[in-house]
């Protein structure tokens, strides 16, 4: 299993012996590179800032040193992480343009009662991650396969005619203790876990993010995927660009969604 593999299977297991092997404040420099537990910068008054820990984190918080079996949980997103949707897509945004950190903007232009355009705030790179873009295509190309190649777990966002990048995600709502005692569709709905998925497209020139969380929604690959390739693929439709929506809207083959480790 290298990188893309893991990338694309999702598979934990790879990301748990990575993370171990980087330690958890390597793991933060690099989140906060791409902006994760900061604000975004949009203008809207109200933002949450998420969290990436660190071992000062923790003690300062738990007066507690930082554990090992923290990091492997760490390093799939899971335990003390805090992200919002807002923070992914712009995550997502700087792995397709290739590291440019961009703040988000609700307005693009406003049109008063007498006809009168006034454009919004121009595009503002904010910073750049802390990558090589070598590393940045690697990526991107994994994301790729994610949605594109059999296997991956992101199979059910494919749009007809355009290549979509993307990652399933799962974030853990309760304790394992509190769902062991049932089967996975008898699971409680307020103790289900969040549904993620965070795709961007075209690749080759990309020109939109879309970010998805379903809570309670189980799995990335089948709760939140499906829900994003609508929103690309009725944007690229209006772009005029020739998307069969009938053919976009058919589920993958067997054996091409749901087979990771993590269970996306």
């Amino acid at each position: 299993m290298n990188l893309r593999q893991a990338l694309i299977q999702s598979c934990d297991v790879y990301f748990y012996q990575l993370g171990l092997q980087l330690g958890v404040d390597r793991l933060a420099y690099f989140a906060r590179g791409f902006n994760l537990g900061r604000h975004t910068g949009i203008r809207s008054g109200v933002e949450s800032s998420g969290l990436v820990p660190t071992s000062a984190w923790k003690e300062r918080r738990f007066r507690e040193p930082w554990q090992k079996g923290e990091t492997v949980s760490t390093s799939i997103g899971q335990g003390f992480n805090l992200a919002t949707p807002l923070q992914m897509a712009v995550a997502f945004a700087a792995i397709a343009n290739g590291g440019k950190l961009m703040r988000p903007r609700l307005v693009l232009r406003t049109q008063g009662r007498d006809g009168f355009v006034e454009p919004g705030p121009a595009p503002e790179v904010t910073g750049r991650v802390p990558v090589a873009p070598e590393h940045l295509a690697l990526v991107r190309d994994a994301l790729m396969g994610v949605v594109e190649e059999r296997g991956g777990t992101g199979g059910r966002a494919r749009v007809a005619g355009v290549q979509v990048a993307g990652k399933t995600g799962t974030a853990q709502v309760v304790r394992v203790e509190h769902t062991d005692a049932y089967d996975e569709d008898e699971i409680p709905l307020q103790y289900r876990d969040h549904a993620w998925f965070v795709a961007f497209a075209p690749v080759e020139n990309p020109e939109i993010v879309v970010s998805v969380v379903v809570e309670h929604g189980g799995h990335g690959g089948s709760a939140a995927a499906p829900i994003a390739q609508k929103v690309l693929a009725a944007y690229f439709e209006k772009r005029g660009i020739g998307v069969d929506l009938q053919e976009a809207a058919q589920p993958p083959a067997d054996g091409e969604v749901e087979v990771s480790l993590a269970g996306d």
